[in-house]
């Protein structure tokens, strides 16, 4: 793996070490329990839910951590986490290079969900787009299909949340065939109000989490392009400020150890991770997840890591499948080339993750089982 810049006046690892020291209200407050009290932001889709079932099944207190999760639209996540509403947040690498400029705090910390085929360009079923396979079969080579479908967006209106991972699969997919986003007319929206918009008849194409997906495709429209074909993975995991990594290390690796049993635990028991998730979603959102859309999903369009081990060889190894570096440079450069950010983002300053493995692995271990 490449080698990570280290903070310059002293490494993650060693501000992991300073756990409980004050400094600038980020020292996270002791309840009356003696459990830890911690603000956690998520988005409704059925993987930034997860936290929910440690939730429901105690896991939280028994790891010592009163968790309160706060529900929040998946673009009001970085503005929740800048006001101090909510201590860290489930969101991705494209969340924290968006931001970072303009509030250097922000870094992202640990990933566990690599969404490797989650993100998919929807397309109406009597549309006058074709999908990569209809175009595969007609011109009998996938790539020739590829740029062939992103080169038909030309012209064409696609709805969407931008500035966000969700806006940058679809523009690197256009930088990937020499467009850019003057090539197409963009509707910006929250992904439940752009799904209602595009499902009423707005835009030709739409781009939204994987709720939406199972919505649309219910509605009988088409997946377009999915996946690796459209760019580098997002990954999902937590993002805070610097000063909760160097003030609260028990905390942090005690939240993202019982995520590691929520992914084990929905391993073992799919039926009934995926009932919890897909009735809280389905009572806070329009998107008529099933649950046989959720074991569809779960470990198939989109990866959880069960354990360290998983993390590193998804993550962290250069050779895996949601190579962390890979997605960052997508983010900065779309953002930048999109004008969202005034200037790259560093990385050794704002990704955390392997210091922050470094530190669960001397905690836990790397090769946890059971739940």
């Amino acid at each position: 793996m490449k080698s990570v810049n280290r903070l310059a006046a002293a490494s993650v690892v060693a501000a992991l070490a300073l756990t409980g020291c004050a400094g600038g209200g980020d020292t996270l407050e002791e309840g009356a329990d003696g459990l830890t009290k911690l603000t956690i932001g998520i988005s409704p889709f059925q993987d930034t839910y997860l936290p929910i079932i440690g939730e429901e099944q105690g896991w939280f207190e028994e790891a010592g951590l009163d968790v309160e999760l706060k529900s929040l639209a998946w673009n009001a996540i970085t503005p929740a986490l800048i006001s101090g509403d909510v201590d860290m947040a489930v969101n991705n690498t494209t969340g924290v290079v968006s931001i970072a400029n303009s509030d250097p705090d922000i870094v992202y910390a640990y990933g566990w969900n690599p969404f490797t085929e989650g993100s998919a360009l929807m397309i109406r079923d009597d549309g006058n787009l074709k999908t990569i396979d209809e175009l595969e079969s007609e011109l009998g080579d996938r790539e020739e299909a590829r740029t062939a479908m992103i080169e038909s967006l030309a012209g064409k209106t696609i709805v969407t949340t931008l500035a966000t991972d969700m806006g940058k699969q679809i523009n690197d997919a256009l930088t990937s065939v020499g467009m850019d986003e003057t090539d197409v007319e963009f509707v910006d929206m929250d992904p439940d109000a752009g799904l209602a918009a595009f499902l009423s008849g707005t835009g030709d194409a739409y781009l939204g989490g994987v709720p939406q997906r199972s919505r649309a495709l219910d509605e009988g429209m088409q997946i377009g392009l999915s996946g690796p074909e459209l760019a580098p993975p997002p990954i999902n995991g937590i993002i805070t400020k610097r000063g909760y990594v160097e003030n609260n290390q028990d905390a942090i690796l005690a939240f993202l150890n019982v995520m590691h049993r929520i992914v084990r635990y929905c391993d073992a028991e799919t039926d009934a991770c995926g009932t919890t998730i897909t009735d809280r979603l389905n009572e806070e959102t329009a998107a008529g997840l099933t649950l046989d859309g959720f074991k569809e999903y779960w470990q198939n369009i989109e990866l959880y890591a069960g354990n360290a081990a998983d993390a590193k060889s998804m993550i962290l190894d250069e050779g895996g499948v949601a190579y962390w570096k890979a997605t960052w440079d997508s983010d900065n450069s779309y953002l930048v080339d999109t004008g969202a950010i005034p200037a790259p983002v560093d990385t050794g300053d704002h990704f955390l993750m392997q210091d922050i493995w470094d530190a669960y692995v001397a905690e836990y271990g790397a090769d946890e089982t059971g739940y």
